[in-house]
Parts: structure tokens; C-alpha cells; sequence
């Protein structure tokens, strides 16, 4: 069946600004494949309501657990020393259940075929998020972790083997899991979930239609499958929402920022050929005002997907021209506060360090 001609649940397609007609539309949602890591992020990792119940549903389900919170945590955790190897994790999140026990979860996608450097990545990414924990007061107490690494396929797994695989600390000889033990690794191996299509849809768990859903919502011979599971499965319904809300909050919006961007450049090359040999003070109020519009337009995309807090107003406020021109050139990156303190503290330091070599010569 064509993609155009499968019956599709209301998704408010037409509410997307686009010069398209609601058949090129949908196309263009098909497209968008959860395995990249902006899509991923976007909706899994935002502070949005959707994304929130799409975390909740999917780590109770992965872990058998009642989830009650879900933070996202900083995802490029700080060097300790200036030579380290830097890491930035996908998706980083504390979880709490509902008997009040901590859990970090560290979700990578993993788009591309690793082959044997899949378990030596997985063990560091642990060892880092082990170690981050730990401080001189109490040594040796750090909250459980779990490394998830969803891929296509791995080369380290035999081919008989089901899609979930399950790593843990156990002795040897009388196969039993180590005391206090606070350290796995999932590999999720989503090529195998075309098993799932032998039965009914009503029949998978919920950790089954997510991986489904992320592995196959943007493959063209399987719409058929997820229209059905968009349209029985609430969860999996906010997933595709999420493809229509990064269309929308986005593309679009990057663009438009951009655009306008381009817009007050070119009025300020007017404004200041006009205001050449008259007072500074107008050239500066001018150029203030450019600024300030550039500020207001970051607000508003960054708003459609987070929730801005004041004092993360008070950082885009703080900005100038140049770290203004340079967040917007990472802004599609921005999904979270911690996102936006980073990416801001990084421009910060680039520029200070550059000011800094100037002055030096």
C-alpha cells in the first residue's frame, strides 16, 4: 500500500506551517527516523508533558518498576583533568521509583554498525557515570546505574539469541549475582523485533512497541504495523506526535530564526549607512536593538520545546552579539536547561580564551 493512501490518526498534520499538501506532509513525517540522535533526544529528552509520559512508560515497562520521576541529567559530564577524553552521552536520566530507590540510565542509540567496540563502550560509559558519583566523603557509595545501548544489530551476539540482552556482575562458579551489585548493561537489538510481527499487536509488551516504534516508524513497508500501533497505543501516539512536534518546533523554527536573523543584518547594514556621522549613541541603541530581538527570537524556539526558566532568561540576556550568532548555530542541539547552561558556559569560555590570545600577542 502506498504511504499517501494508509488511513491516518489525526495528528494535526495541517497545523504545520509548510507550503505542502497533507499527503507530502505526512511523507515528510515518515521520513524522520527516531535512530538520529536530534530526533531521539527530542522525544525522549525534552521537558515537555509528551515526552515525560514517554520516559515514565518506557523505563517502568524496560525495569519492571513504577516510575515517578524521570530528570534528564547533564549530558556531557565535566573533565578532571585537562588531557581527559571528553564524552557526551545521548541520554542521561535519574530515575526514581515509587519505594524511593535512585537509578541512572544512560541511553545511547546507536545508528551504526560498532562491531567489537560495542562491550568496551558500554563498560566505559558505565566506569564514567560510576565515577562521577563518587566524592572523598563517601568513597565507595555511588546510586545504581544502567548502561542501554539500542542498536540495530550487534556482531558479539549469536544470531539465535533473542533482541534483549542483559549484562550483570554474577560469580562464575556458583552463578550467583554479586552482593550490593549496582552496575548493568541492556544491549537492545532492534532488527531482531521483526519476530514481533508474527503476532497480534495486542500481544507485545510495552518496551516491544517503543523499540518497534523506534526502530521502524519511518520505514515505508512497515506503516501499516505502526499506523496500527499509533492508533491502539497511546504511548506510541505521543511518539508520533513528537516527529509532528519536531517538524513544527524545529526545522521550522530554525529556519525562520535564521531568516529573521539575515532580516535585522540586513536592516542594520541600512540603519548604519544611514547613521554614519551622527552620534555614536544612536549607532549603539541601534545595534542594542538588534540584539535584543535576536534574544526574543531564541526564547521563542527554545520555549516550544522546554520550559525557560528565569534564570535561563537571564543567560540568553547576559549574551553578546557574537555568543548570540553562536548559540543559534547550536540552538537545534538545545533540548533542556542543562543543555542550554552548557552550550552557554562552553561559548563563554571559547570566547574568553580567544579574547585572552589577542591580548597576549
Amino acid at each position: 500500500m502506498e504511504i499517501s493512501k494508509i488511513p491516518y490518526p489525526d495528528l494535526s498534520l495541517q497545523s504545520l506551517p509548510y507550503s505542502l499538501n497533507p499527503d507530502q506532509l505526512r511523507e515528510r513525517l515518515i521520513t524522520l527516523d527516531f535512530r538520529e540522535n536530534d530526533v531521539f533526544r527530542f522525544a525522549l529528552g525534552c521537558e515537555d508533558e509528551k515526552s515525560r509520559k514517554i520516559r515514565f512508560a518506557y523505563l517502568s515497562a524496560l525495569f519492571h518498576i513504577q516510575v515517578v520521576r524521570a530528570d534528564i541529567k547533564n549530558t556531557e559530564p565535566m573533565k578532571t583533568y585537562e588531557r581527559e577524553k571528553g564524552v557526551r552521552f545521548d541520554l542521561l536520566i535519574e530515575v526514581e521509583d515509587d519505594k524511593g530507590q535512585i537509578l541512572l540510565v544512560n541511553i545511547e542509540m546507536q545508528n551504526y554498525q560498532m562491531g567489537r567496540r560495542l562491550s568496551l563502550r558500554s563498560q566505559g560509559y558505565l566506569a564514567r557515570i560510576v565515577a562521577d558519583q563518587l566524592n572523598a566523603n563517601n568513597l565507595y557509595e555511588f546510586n545504581p546505574v544502567v548502561q542501554l545501548m539500542i542498536l540495530n544489530r550487534s556482531p558479539q551476539v549469536q544470531e539465535w539469541d533473542g533482541y534483549l540482552h542483559h549484562y550483570r556482575y554474577f560469580s562464575e562458579e556458583k552463578g550467583k549475582r554479586l552482593p550490593d551489585e549496582r552496575c548493568q548493561i541492556l544491549w537492545i537489538e532492534m532488527d531482531k523485533l521483526e519476530e514481533l510481527e508474527s503476532k497480534p499487536v495486542e500481544e507485545w509488551k510495552m518496551e516491544e512497541k517503543i523499540h518497534y516504534m523506534l526502530r521502524f516508524s519511518h520505514v515505508a513497508e512497515k506503516q501499516n504495523i505502526i499506523h496500527e500501533l499509533v492508533e491502539k497505543e497511546e504511548i506510541i501516539k505521543m511518539m508520533e506526535e513528537k516527529k509532528v512536534d519536531f517538524l513544527r518546533d524545529t526545522s521550522l523554527a530554525i529556519a525562520r530564526l535564521r531568516a529573521k536573523f539575515d532580516e535585522l543584518d540586513y536592516e542594520l547594514e541600512i540603519a548604519e549607512s544611514r547613521l554614519e556621522g551622527k552620534r555614536e549613541g544612536k549607532h549603539e541603541g541601534r545595534l542594542e536593538g538588534k540584539l535584543e530581538g535576536q534574544r526574543t527570537l531564541i526564547k521563542l524556539v527554545l520555549g516550544k520545546r522546554m520550559e525557560l526558566s528565569t534564570e535561563n532568561e537571564k543567560q540568553i540576556d547576559s549574551l553578546d552579539e557574537q555568543a548570540l550568532l553562536e548559540l543559534t548555530q547550536v540552538i537545534d542541539t538545545i533540548y533542556t536547561s542543562q543543555d542550554l547552561h552548557h552550550q552557554i558556559q562552553t561559548i563563554t569560555k571559547q570566547n574568553s580564551r580567544a579574547a585572552e590570545t589577542i591580548l597576549s600577542r
